[in-house]
Parts: structure tokens; C-alpha cells; sequence
């Protein structure tokens, strides 16, 4: 059962930096979002293996920061965000955005984030430079994932991480933020578009993912 709907939710919704202490909390958020989230977008069997508990063993980057949504009187995570400097797409073109599709809904606070069989540089993975020129100067900034677990959709968590990470990268100097979201995630592009995103063009094939497509949404800070 839903809290939100027949069961009350807490006032208070905190949002604290994350730690190594949060890992299996956020793993098993991402797990459990996965699977609800991505019903008949990506095959089980790929969510399965790509939200493996092994999967998220290493350590984000040091570029990478973590935000996680906790409640409770013994506060539990409920979700989380992933941010940082824009990072390099190889595969990514500009083409006129696809409309989304009508019939895939998942969590409002969704983002596709960054598997190792995704054309983004994973995180916590080290690559040379996977930052953008941009992201390395400090003016792009992305959001690399958001998500909430599914008891805890429509409940203000997925907009009160948006908001927190949105005045932190705004504070750090960045001028513009991007994401990547899957383009039949229709649910969560409303949710990027209330939030004052919009779609660029930008397109990428998640091979690793069964082909799926990902578009970019952009907002100036």
C-alpha cells in the first residue's frame, strides 16, 4: 500500500548529503524503482542485471555528489539524487525530440542514470576524462539519477531532491544543468517539464539496455 494514498506521510521530508553509509539503502532504492519504473520500457531480465547488488559495489567519483531523501523518526532513505559536472555522451545526436509515449509511467523523480552497458561514462567508473569541456569548466551541470521508491512516489520526495539538487549546483556556479530520461518515460517528463526542463533534440541509444532510446532535457540555472 501507497503512503500518499490510503496510508498518511510524514511532514518532514530531509534531505542530507549522502555517504558509504547510504550505499545499500540507495542500491536498493534504484532496484526497486527499476523494476516499477521501467514495466514494459526495458526487459526485467536487463533491469535485473544492470541493478545487481554487485553493480553498485564501487564508489561514485570524486565529481559526483549524492543527495538522499530520509524520513522517519528512525530516518530510512526513500530516495536519492546524483549530480555533478556534465559528462560525455560519444554516441549521442541532435535530432527532433520524440513525443513521449502514452502509455509508460513510472516514478515522477526518474531518471535512466548511468549503467555500465549505457554509452555515458558509468559512475563509478574511471575513464580518462568523462567530463565535457563544459562540465570540466564548471558551467554544465548534470543530474546524473533521481529516484524514489515506488511507496513513496507522489509524496513531495522526488520534488524536494530536484529542488536541493538544483540550489546546489546553482551555488557552485553552474549556468545550465542537463539529463538524460528515457523518451518513453512519460511520467517522468512531465515531472523534468514541471520542474522547468525542457528537451534539447538530443538523442541517445542505450544499447546495453535493449536499444531504448534517451533524450536529453536542459534548464539555465
Amino acid at each position: 500500500m501507497r503512503c500518499g494514498t490510503a496510508l498518511p506521510c510524514p511532514d518532514v521530508i530531509e534531505i542530507r548529503p549522502g555517504s558509504g553509509a547510504d550505499r545499500p539503502a540507495i542500491a536498493r532504492v534504484r532496484r526497486e524503482s527499476w523494476f516499477a519504473a521501467y514495466e514494459g520500457i526495458i526487459a526485467a531480465p536487463v533491469i535485473d542485471r544492470v541493478t545487481a547488488a554487485s553493480a553498485d559495489a564501487t564508489a561514485p567519483p570524486s565529481y559526483s555528489r549524492t543527495l538522499v531523501a530520509v524520513v522517519g523518526e528512525q530516518p530510512a532513505v526513500v530516495g536519492y539524487a546524483a549530480f555533478g559536472p556534465e559528462r560525455g555522451v560519444v554516441s549521442a545526436s541532435l535530432s527532433p525530440p520524440p513525443p513521449p509515449g502514452g502509455q509508460h509511467l513510472a516514478s515522477p523523480a526518474t531518471a535512466p542514470g548511468t549503467p555500465a552497458t549505457s554509452s555515458h561514462t558509468p559512475v563509478g567508473v574511471t575513464a580518462p576524462d568523462p567530463l565535457t569541456p563544459a562540465g570540466r569548466a564548471g558551467s554544465v551541470g548534470e543530474l546524473y539519477a533521481l529516484y524514489v521508491t515506488p511507496a513513496w512516489w507522489s509524496t513531495g520526495a522526488g520534488r524536494a531532491l530536484m529542488g536541493s539538487v538544483l540550489s546546489a549546483l546553482g551555488g557552485d556556479g553552474y549556468r545550465r544543468v542537463i539529463l538524460w530520461v528515457l523518451a518513453d518515460n512519460a511520467r517522468a517528463r512531465r515531472f523534468y517539464e514541471r520542474a522547468g526542463f525542457a528537451a534539447d533534440g538530443a538523442t541517445n541509444i542505450l544499447t546495453g539496455l535493449g536499444g531504448v532510446l534517451e533524450v536529453r532535457y536542459t534548464q539555465d540555472l
